[in-house]
């Protein structure tokens, strides 16, 4: 049970990284400013970064025959 607890919440961590992340994308179109830019842009790599460790710490709790995985060509 713990685990599909912490399963839920790495989700809604991950779609609030994604909520996060588009936001900074669409505040990017309405600012001028190249010092507040820049923060947008720093804002927005940090919250790819600990979106992708909330992805590979959800994919860590699944189990070994469900956890993605690339084919080979």
């Amino acid at each position: 049970m713990i685990p599909l607890l912490l399963r839920v919440k790495l989700w809604l961590i991950i779609r609030a990284h994604e909520a996060h992340i588009d936001g900074c994308t669409e505040c990017l179109a309405c600012v001028a400013d190249p010092w507040l830019r820049q923060r947008i842009e720093i804002s927005r790599t940090r919250a790819r970064q600990a979106r992708r460790q909330a992805i590979n710490a959800y994919a860590a709790l699944l189990p070994p025959h469900k956890r993605p995985s690339w084919r080979l060509a």
